[in-house]
């Protein structure tokens, strides 16, 4: 009897052993939004406050984006771009098998999965990719199903499809684009490539052992390269097992890329766990409760969209964007509107730092109290500021304001809405009639006479001044 019960103990055990964690496991249990296949054949973004990846649903990259022609896919360290994209191919016996044509595509508020099925073939393949908060590199996870009743012995090729240059007007920051060379780092597993020109780099590889490697000409327009890894790969009748692709980058030096590098390959599950977490209190920060639970969903997953929007460019700040893929840059009336939303959600980390770079930007800019409308990730301003701007922002500091209650902060930018007011009406009002002169939200030309918007806007702004001084 001993016997027996030592034997079913042992069984349990076994049963209940803890499984190696993976993407899969760890996000089983998080939001999710299935995408529609009708969609397959549009943009997907992963998003990272220091890198981004933009591809289609159905895991290929192709060309996308006009601001940068056909240049603003693939994945991006702003300011400047790390790659086109990457093709995963599987050589399964004498067949090939590309991974560019899921089947579904799982949106979730901090990583992706694209699903594969091979039903001739009894194979089932998820790729799964996160970026790590404030890492300058993403982590792509394939997770293998063998649904047949035989082993599988096939080789996985990775080829990654380097293109390293600038963001927009990087011409007038000196930033020119240059050919790129690359090179297979043993110490590391992983190909590097650079732009022969700059210090900007970009490394990729495995957690398990190349094969074989090869350099390739890009099939990308550019002056890119590209470099493929091949691993052998088995699995048992049954058996689910993964890889994990690690791919980083810097604008800095090849130590910082490998360092980024390193740091990935090593601390996986961690990190992933970590941007779990901070989603977590994203959800829990604020909530919307109603009948109307597609519109309740649509309120969360608008919190994690505006996450994903933070541009964080060390050498000059963080702030939300525009958009992706077309605007990755900053904007001072988009964040003027946006920014009273983040507030009012909780998001009050981006809500400062966004105040905080506009306001530095504008000091070096203009130096009037004028706020600029459209910066570039590389520091270069392309707009240095429409009219409505300068006074919606001290709309809204007062309303940010009104939330916090903290005086210090409106302190630190009353300076800049006496300095702008002073500029919109003594330089920007040519007749003297308290009607401002210049573009407002409509930048089409020959809408620069007395706008509405703008009229309203600078009324407005004089309220909230006034509230301020008598705050202060």
């Amino acid at each position: 009897m001993r016997h027996f019960l030592l034997v079913i103990l042992l069984l349990i055990l076994g049963c209940t052993s803890s499984q190696p964690e993976t993407f899969d496991t760890l996000l089983k249990d998080s939001p999710s939004i299935e995408g529609k296949s009708a969609y397959l054949n549009s943009p997907f973004v992963t998003a990272g406050n220091r890198v981004y990846l933009v591809g289609h649903q159905d895991g290929s990259f192709p060309e996308l984006g006009w601001h940068i022609q056909h240049e603003m896919g693939g994945l991006w360290d702003h300011p400047i771009k790390l790659m086109d994209g990457f093709e995963i191919e599987l050589q399964l016996e004498e067949k090939k098998l590309s991974l560019d044509k899921a089947g579904t595509f799982t949106n979730y508020p901090f990583g992706n999965r694209h699903s594969f099925i091979f039903e001739n073939d009894g194979l089932k393949i998820d790729r799964w990719q996160f970026v790590p908060d404030d890492k300058e590199g993403i982590l792509v996870q394939l997770a293998f199903t063998n649904e047949s009743n035989k082993p599988r012995e096939l080789d996985i090729s990775f080829t990654g499809h380097a293109d390293l240059r600038p963001t927009w007007l990087g011409e007038r920051t000196g930033m020119n684009d240059s050919k790129d060379e690359a090179y297979f780092r043993e110490n590391a597993d992983a190909w590097v490539m650079k732009d022969i020109e700059n210090p900007w780099f970009v490394a990729f590889g495995a957690d398990i052992a190349s094969e074989s490697q090869k350099q390739l000409i890009s099939p990308y327009g550019g002056k890119g390269i590209s470099g493929r890894l091949t691993y052998p790969f088995s699995l048992d009748a049954g058996e689910t097992r993964t890889i994990t692709f690690v791919l980083a980058g810097s604008y800095v030096s090849e130590d910082a890329a490998i360092d980024t590098y390193k740091s990935l390959h090593d601390n996986s599950i961690s990190l992933l766990k970590e941007k779990q977490a901070r989603y977590a209190q994203i959800a829990e920060m604020s909530k919307l409760t109603i009948p109307d639970k597609h519109l309740q969903q649509t309120f969360e997953w608008l919190k994690y969209n505006c996450d994903w929007l933070v541009r964080e460019v060390p050498e000059i700040g963080s702030g939300i964007t525009a958009g992706i893929p077309d605007y990755p840059w900053w904007f001072g009336v988009d964040s003027e509107y946006a920014l009273k939303g983040y507030m009012a959600v909780g998001q009050t980390e981006a809500v400062y730092n966004t105040i905080a770079l506009l306001d530095s930007l504008s000091e070096v800019t203009n130096g009037n109290g004028r706020i600029v409308h459209e910066v570039s990730t590389n520091g270069a301003v392309f707009n240095e500021g429409n009219i409505n701007e300068t006074p919606q922002f001290a709309s809204l500091i007062w309303e940010v304001y009104q939330w916090n209650g903290d005086k210090v902060f409106l302190k630190r930018y009353f300076p800049t809405i006496k300095k702008g007011l002073h500029w919109l009406m003594s330089e920007k009002d040519s007749d003297g009639n308290g009607f401002p002169d210049g573009f407002g939200m409509m930048e089409i030309h020959g809408l620069d006479s007395e706008m509405i918007d703008v009229a309203v806007y600078t009324q407005r702004a004089f309220a909230d001044a006034s509230k301020i001084a008598a705050e202060l």
